[in-house]
């Protein structure tokens, strides 16, 4: 299973989990690029409309030119009841052009059409849930199913708002399928493919306790353009990365979608520009890429390779729409680590959202040497006002412990009543 990461003016990929990389492509543009499978090939396209290319998936090999530059020059493809779509080229931006997949590598790509729409829209991507396909554009999101024939496909517009490019994802809300992303008008929607939900009422506008707003992303510049959303399965969450300021060169802030306890808040702190589920030795992990080139295995422990590792956790997810006085309560949070963890771990904690964390203390030393299933600590919280965030970091030369700690779920109890929120 190889990890693929576009940098600079290249494509790489790994294939232990971002630990060492080789080179599949180069002469890219400094834009972002798009990495779709379709059949047994990935297949690489960009915002700057650079020659599309496959890659059969093996360091041996060097990503190719897909249908000896017969293929348009586009942003997006998909692959979608056995054809490979591209979308949006550089001659025509609601073009939509697809080939049978086992001719992918050789057609002429002359089958295509256009996705109806004004003279200033685009296609920003598209999406299949329910094993249909949407395609939508800044403005409008189209059904598109293949009917054979002449012509053959058909589309029916089904809604009248568009996703910003990326920020779509397929997830889960109570055992539905469906598309969650960021919309044109700054709001994040919910998808079914009958009706569709606004849920990011609570983080619109700035209530003074949280250094982000919805409202404050910048319609101009970079403000959507750098924005992009990654779903991580381990959690279950939905994390959109967006900027705070059009002059932005790389996101500031994810916003979350527990998709299993249905909260939804903001992280600060996020310099990440993309993100990708990866596996290795039967181990799934987060992995967040930074613009100084860093890979950062995201909730990790130690386990960073060298970079200083944050595990941070939320309790309290009653951040907009509760009074303060609502949600002030004492807390008590159940930490557990994995039985071999061993090393000295820094605890820092901040309330509302403030932009410090409290001075980095030696609290939880961990032997490694205890026989129990898991190790348990447990924190007082005090009384916090609006949402209590903490989060944990080796100290000293824990990170070159030969075996580091790990912590594998935090459970947030508060007066009695039980579990609040956990995580495995």
């Amino acid at each position: 299973r190889w990890v693929t990461v576009a940098a600079g003016t290249g494509i790489m990929a790994s294939s232990n989990r971002g630990a060492t990389f080789v080179n599949i492509a180069t002469s890219r543009t400094l834009t972002y690029q798009y990495l779709q499978r379709s059949k047994n090939v990935l297949i690489a396209t960009s915002d700057a409309y650079d020659q599309p290319l496959y890659w059969a998936g093996s360091a041996g090999t060097f990503a190719i030119a897909l249908a000896v530059n017969s293929a348009p020059l586009a942003k997006y493809s998909v692959n979608y009841n056995g054809f490979l779509i591209l979308l949006n080229s550089s001659a025509r931006k609601l073009g939509f052009f697809y080939a049978d997949e086992n001719l992918q590598l050789t057609s002429a790509w002359a089958d295509s059409f256009d996705i109806p729409s004004s003279l200033d829209d685009e296609i920003t991507g598209s999406f299949i849930l329910d094993k249909f396909l949407y395609v939508h554009t800044r403005y409008t999101i189209y059904k598109v199913q293949f009917v054979g024939g002449n012509p053959d496909w058909s589309y029916l517009k089904v809604r009248d708002y568009g996703y910003v490019a990326r920020t779509v994802k397929i997830s889960y809300l109570k055992g539905q399928q469906v598309a969650v992303g960021l919309d044109w008008d700054g709001r994040v929607r919910v998808f079914d493919g009958s009706i569709d939900t606004i849920i990011s009422d609570s983080v619109e506008n700035d209530n003074g306790y949280c250094d982000f707003a919805l409202s404050k992303l910048s319609r101009q510049g970079s403000g959507l353009i750098v924005s992009y959303a990654e779903v991580d399965s381990n959690e279950q969450e939905y994390r959109l990365g967006v900027a705070v300021g059009q002059g932005s060169t790389q996101t500031t802030h994810q916003l979350v979608l527990n998709t299993r306890t249905m909260s939804f808040y903001p992280y600060s702190n996020q310099p990440f520009n993309t993100m990708v589920m990866a596996e290795s030795n039967n181990q799934r992990a987060l992995l967040a890429f930074d613009r100084s080139g860093y890979c950062h295995i995201m909730n990790s422990g130690n386990l960073d390779a060298g970079v200083t590792s944050i595990n941070e956790q939320y309790d309290s997810p009653l951040i907009f729409k509760n009074t303060p006085t609502m949600v002030s309560k004492a807390h008590e949070i159940d930490l557990f680590f994995k039985k071999n963890s061993c090393g000295i771990i820094n605890y820092q904690d901040r309330t509302d959202m403030s932009n410090v964390f409290s001075k980095q203390n030696p609290l939880i030393e961990l032997k490694g040497t205890e026989s129990s299933i898991l190790l348990r600590r447990t924190e007082d919280v005090p009384s916090v006002q609006n949402v209590y965030q903490f989060r944990l970091t080796s100290s000293g030369n824990n990170t070159n412990a030969a075996v580091p700690w790990k912590l594998v779920r935090a459970d947030y109890l508060q007066q009695d009543l039980g579990l609040g929120k956990g995580g495995a």
